[in-house]
């Protein structure tokens, strides 16, 4: 039984018989990984404090034939209002979701890895509800299924200006392509999810944003990952109970 190293941060976990848990790391080495935690529901568990969600750890674990198991867990960092503040928990899990659903098992993307650690911080400080919008903007970005925002996806031309834009077909239309009874995309919409898309974690300016464009930034990227799923996220159940 292979033993291996890894840097990594719960993004799900399910209790799993009596007293262990089944758990979803991504990890800077090897992506997302499924490995079992036995015995971490017993308090005086070695590894019951670090089991949690969003924690950021160093790992031991060793490779199964069906699955893996966690051998030994050392902190890192434990953020402190993720796991506290129900807004920012419930958008943190948004963000977790997110991530199981579309980065696939196995795969090394530290890119990713590390935007997720930015993502964690920002937590931290800023406003949940943007960060986990622009926190998504960005790892759809590593999946290869971002929508197109910035070019018409019939005409290629940049968009400039108002247009129109088509969840189905993944993207914005110029104003000559799009249909009359399309869905509108103003340019106050288009810069707002740029902004969002692009935002560098390290800067400390917060963002002004309308609340009513923000809302339709929102609408038009859980179209889109629903209709990528079939179904909509559950994280969305708790976040419309806040």
């Amino acid at each position: 039984m292979a033993l291996y190293q890894t840097e990594a941060v719960v993004v799900g976990a399910r209790n799993w018989g009596d007293a262990d848990k089944m758990m979803t790391f991504f990890t800077k080495e090897r992506g997302l990984v499924e490995a079992a935690a036995f015995g971490c529901r017993r308090p005086r568990s070695p590894l019951a404090g670090s089991m949690q969600l969003f924690s950021h750890l160093d790992l031991q674990l060793a490779e199964g034939r069906r699955v893996d198991t966690v051998k030994q867990a050392v902190m890192k960092c434990h953020h402190k209002k993720i796991s506290e503040d129900l807004p920012a928990m419930a958008y943190g899990a948004f963000v977790a979701e997110v991530l199981r659903e579309f980065m696939p098992p196995g795969v090394p993307e530290p890119g990713a890895f590390q935007n997720l650690l930015d993502v964690l911080e920002a937590f931290e400080q800023r406003n949940p509800r943007v960060t986990a919008l622009a926190a998504v903007l960005q790892l759809m970005e590593f999946t290869g299924l971002q929508m197109h925002y910035e070019q018409c996806l019939h005409c290629g031309r940049a968009i400039a200006g108002d247009g129109f834009f088509s969840v189905s077909e993944g993207g914005a239309l110029c104003s000559d392509c799009g249909p009359e009874s399309g869905q509108p995309y103003t340019e106050e919409l288009r810069k707002t999810i740029l902004a969002l898309r692009d935002l560098d974690w390290s800067g400390t300016a917060a963002m002004k944003l309308r609340g009513s464009t923000l809302m339709q930034a929102e609408k038009l990227v859980l179209s889109h990952l629903q209709t990528l799923l079939g179904h909509p996220l559950k994280s969305m159940e708790f976040i419309m109970q806040l």
